[in-house]
């Protein structure tokens, strides 16, 4: 007679392995960071939104109390087959029973048979003084192949019934979730021209911004096409007394002579702290830089000269 399986072990497997398929189906309220080492804080931030569903703690108590039913049938049954067992059988059983439960799974994934137990299981066929046994699977094996099995029959019922695993929804999700992040960051650290200071700025940032968006207009050196040439000492729009904050401005504002000069700050395509660095960006091109002429390929200047804002 073999040792049944205690409701200490199979009860809290079973509800972990309930409440994993619940934390693999549900989806995130969270945007789950990369690496091995947020494995544990990622797990437990799912942890805590599964739990915040009313749905899960009823299923996991129905669980629980089937599982207590499950486990009395099973006392009952096993107090019957041990009725029926001779007295030797009965005292190995309890000798063996007093072993704990993790040991004696152990010790039986590598146990060897007996002689007289291998004589049981020699099947009636052999080749060339061969013989096989009609040994059992291992119980650690059985268990995986099953618990396999369980994992199979939910990942692809959630693929097909829900939006789990799905790459397409999930990018769209963790799109909103960084945008809303996103929003809530430029809300709570965003700047505006009062606030705007070229010792801060990213030069660098600025550059890469300038030229993603700016460039079309404007050319990549600043040297000007559709847009005023940027690198001379000429200036249609002059709205603020200090260079840096006239340009931050006009990035922020748009011109209000120009309506093809967008505003990008009022449009929310950057936020003031990208203006901040395109805004030094541009101040470097027009008086750290060398001015490119039209005899260098640049636009003819357009405007009027600021004698405060010439090169130094």
């Amino acid at each position: 007679m073999k040792q049944r399986t205690p409701g200490s072990i199979f009860i809290p497997l079973t509800l972990l392995i309930i409440l994993a398929a619940f934390m693999m189906v549900i989806p995130t309220d969270f945007i789950p960071q990369n690496g091995l080492k947020y494995i544990i804080p990622n797990a437990w931030h799912q942890l805590t939104n599964v739990l915040s569903y009313w749905v899960v703690w009823v299923v996991l108590i129905l669980a629980l109390l089937m599982l207590l039913v499950v486990d009395g049938i099973n006392k009952v049954v096993e107090r019957k087959k041990f009725a029926k067992l001779t007295p030797a059988e009965q005292a190995k059983y309890l000798e063996e029973s007093k072993i704990g439960y993790i040991k004696r799974l152990i010790k039986s994934s590598s146990q060897k048979q007996s002689d007289e137990e291998e004589e049981e299981i020699i099947l009636d066929h052999g080749f060339d003084g061969i013989l096989e046994l009609d040994n059992a699977l291992p119980q650690w094996w059985v268990a995986m192949f099953y618990l396999g099995c369980i994992y199979c029959v939910v990942y692809i019922t959630a693929y097909f019934t829900t939006d789990f695993a799905h790459p397409y929804v999930e990018y769209e999700v963790e799109t909103a979730q960084l945008e809303t992040q996103f929003a809530a960051w430029v809300k709570a650290n965003d700047i505006k021209v009062d606030q705007a200071d070229m010792a801060n700025a990213s030069v660098e940032h600025g550059e890469e911004i300038f030229v993603n968006l700016c460039a079309t207009c404007h050319m990549a050196d600043g040297s000007g096409a559709a847009g005023p040439n940027l690198t001379d000492e000429h200036w249609i729009n002059q709205i603020d007394t200090d260079l840096y904050r006239n340009i931050y401005s006009m990035v922020y504002d748009g011109s209000p002579n120009n309506p093809a000069m967008q505003a990008f700050g009022q449009t929310n395509q950057l936020t003031g702290l990208d203006i901040q660095d395109v805004a030094a960006y541009v101040y470097q091109l027009n008086q750290e830089k060398p001015a490119i002429t039209e005899a260098d390929g640049g636009l003819a200047p357009q405007g009027e000269v600021v004698e405060a804002w010439k090169r130094q």
